[in-house]
């Protein structure tokens, strides 16, 4: 059920094909999965993920959180709800939320290298799938039922989750909802000096339901979810909400060794209609967006053909058919249509394993009153494990990945008072070309374990929305190179591209400082920092800030847990043009948990979170909002999970 006490058996990989242990590939990978889920989820993806290795959050206040990969945000982090597109309108602004829910999340894993490129070529930062159990993949024994609520003093924030799954015989299905309400957030009175970040409420809910055939020879599965979430966007001086609704069908289906050479051939569709309205003043629609998207893939993973020991190869379709109306309408109406095939393989050769992926694309962009743009982005990927003994784990990877410029990149041409700026696109742009070279070093010990991935991407026509420098005057609908009142401009954005090159290094030291019968100390040092350069001079805008710190985690076998982090981020001073360096600050918090069985089939967890204990003020380097909005102060989040 939801919640769990000690996992003693390493993570295995459901987004790779070949299911591979975390430890055995070659590429870094998080997964986030039972008890250490449960203390991290948070209203948002990036939320939940910002202190793993190598991510951070990209706020745009309480209710939006893109995560950050080494530098890498928005289209080239591509967010995933159970292996397929999100199918919303989050990469076309940054002001726009992920519809993929957290709460509902059974597990989340972060990929890169060769399996990324079975999801989309576009991902440089990384791939993000969010995996719950909408589609059931098997039928249980008897009826499960599990409720949470949580309570978030910050933002006096609750949030109520309910999943249900049953079955009979061959037949499956799963129920799931949730309830969240939140005031504005909280925030040291000295940051801003109103002690909290005004329009920043939420309110937001979702249903979905799901039935799934299963049998020996595969399964097949649909879902349909429904999503409403209404959210203000920290302002400057106009108060902007975001009215969002979508409705999500999947299908899916599996087939178990049709042919002895295949062990599963999968097939997966997605349809998305999805619309969100931007009120000004909470009441009058500046902009309406509508999307509808779907995405359809098949997935052959086969057994050994010849000297490769193991692969998956496939085909991929994808179409985006995005408006956007009304007198602030920045992007033209356009029609979107990606197709691609893919393969990634794996060869074992003694003490060496090596994998190599490929993935060819095409991509048309149909935007009213444009001339049609083409693109066809070819990436690969390969890499090396080398085995040095059954604890000790050397890697080395190469990856050469495209990338084809969006609608908004191209096109965009207007005022965008949701994300307070002046928003332009350059239709000349060209692909974006990306070489990744990566050295990683991995022990497993009884008595440690460490972790030490360093990387150097090199990449040429980088796109990137860049501060100009001017503004757009509103009284006077023209561009200025100065204003004197904020009131009455807003900051050109103009999207660009330049030569870049981004290098870092992440670092983790796992120390088990006591083990007992009944209980067990662990010690985790831990540090990640990214650089991005303009190749030309300058840096690349709204960068990470070196982060180090610890984290000290006691496990009962009792069933009792708690924990302590201490996070020191350094000043953000390599910042791009027109951009501010962002302070340093230091992030302390805490956790308890207790789970006890009730009887023989209900299980309860309480758990309490700190956050942010010290009441900094924190601003966010990769925020475009981070002079406005600060994250959240102090606060304790409190919890409770029933299930049976």
């Amino acid at each position: 059920m939801l919640a769990e006490g000690l996992q003693e058996l390493e993570p295995v990989i459901v987004s790779a094909p070949l299911h591979k242990k975390a430890a055995e590939t070659v590429h870094p990978v998080n997964i986030l999965a039972g008890g250490d889920l449960a203390r991290k989820q948070a209203t948002t993806i990036g939320e939940t993920l910002k202190g793993e290795l190598g991510i951070h959050s990209m706020s745009f206040g309480s209710s939006v959180g893109q995560p950050v990969i080494r530098g890498q945000t928005g289209l080239r982090v591509q967010v995933l709800q159970n292996g397929l597109s999100s199918l919303d309108a989050s990469g076309v602004s940054p002001d726009h939320a992920n519809t993929t829910e957290a709460l509902l999340a059974e597990r989340i894993e972060v990929l890169r290298g060769p399996a990324s490129l079975l999801y989309g070529s576009g991902a440089i930062g990384g791939i993000v799938n969010v995996i719950d159990n909408r589609i059931p993949m098997y039928v249980p024994e008897s009826a499960e039922l599990a409720f949470e609520q949580r309570y978030n003093s910050v933002s006096d924030q609750w949030s109520s989750v309910l999943k249900h799954d049953g079955g009979l015989e061959n037949l499956a299905w799963h129920v799931d909802g949730f309830y969240r309400t939140s005031d504005d957030y909280h925030v040291p009175t000295e940051s801003n000096g109103l002690g909290y970040v005004p329009n920043t409420d939420a309110e937001s809910w979702s249903g979905t339901v799901g039935t799934s055939w299963i049998d020996d020879w595969g399964m097949l599965g649909f879902s349909v979810n429904y999503l409403d979430n209404n959210y203000g966007v920290p302002p400057v001086d106009e108060l902007v909400r975001i009215d969002l609704k979508q409705t999500r069908y999947d299908a899916k289906a599996e087939f178990y060794e049709p042919f002895s050479w295949i062990e599963v051939l999968k097939l997966r569709f997605a349809y998305n209609d999805y619309q969100h309205a931007e009120l000004e003043d909470g009441i009058t629609v500046g902009t309406q967006f509508d999307n509808q998207g779907f995405e359809g893939r098949a997935e052959l993973v086969h057994n050994e053909l010849g000297f490769i020991d193991h692969g998956a190869l496939g085909f991929q379709a994808l179409s985006n058919n995005l408006v956007a109306t009304g007198a602030e309408a920045f992007v033209p109406p356009s029609e979107t249509q990606n197709y691609a095939v893919f393969m990634v393989e794996d060869i074992h050769a003694g003490k060496l394993a090596y994998e190599f992926g490929l993935r060819v694309e095409y991509q048309q962009i149909d935007a009213e009153g444009y001339a049609r743009k083409q693109h066809t982005p070819v990436s690969a990927s390969l890499s090396a494990l080398w085995t040095v003994t059954d604890n000790l784990f050397v890697s080395l990877a190469f990856t050469h990945a495209q990338r084809a410029p969006d609608v908004v990149e191209l096109f965009a041409d207007g005022v965008h008072f949701a994300a307070q700026n002046y928003e332009l696109g350059d239709e000349d742009l060209q692909l974006e070309t990306s070489y990744n070279l990566e050295l990683s070093f991995k022990t497993d010990f009884d008595w440690f374990s460490t972790e030490l991935n360093v990387f150097h991407n090199w990449s040429n026509n980088y796109i990137l929305q860049q501060n100009t420098g001017d503004w757009f005057n509103l009284d006077s609908d023209s561009f200025v190179s100065s204003c004197t009142s904020a009131e009455s401009c807003l900051p050109v954005y103009q999207a660009t591209q330049n030569d870049a090159r981004f290098y870092g290094y992440e670092a983790e030291l796992a120390l088990p400082l006591w083990e007992g019968e009944d209980n067990q100390f662990d010690l985790t040092l831990f540090s990640d920092f990214v650089r991005g350069e303009l190749v030309a001079g300058g840096n690349v805008p709204r960068m990470p800030p070196l982060r180090y710190g610890f984290q000290l985690d006691y496990f009962g076998y009792d069933a009792f847990s708690a924990g302590v982090r201490f996070t020191r981020a350094e000043a953000q001073t390599y910042v791009g043009e027109n951009e501010t360096p962002t302070p340093g600050y230091i992030l302390l918090g805490a956790n308890v948990s207790y789970q006890v069985q009730l009887a023989d089939k209900y299980d309860l967890l309480v758990f309490l979170k700190g956050n942010n204990l010290l009441n900094e003020t924190i601003r966010n380097s990769t925020s475009f909002l981070k002079e406005y909005a600060p994250e959240p102060g102090r606060g304790a989040e409190l919890g409770l999970r029933v299930s049976f």
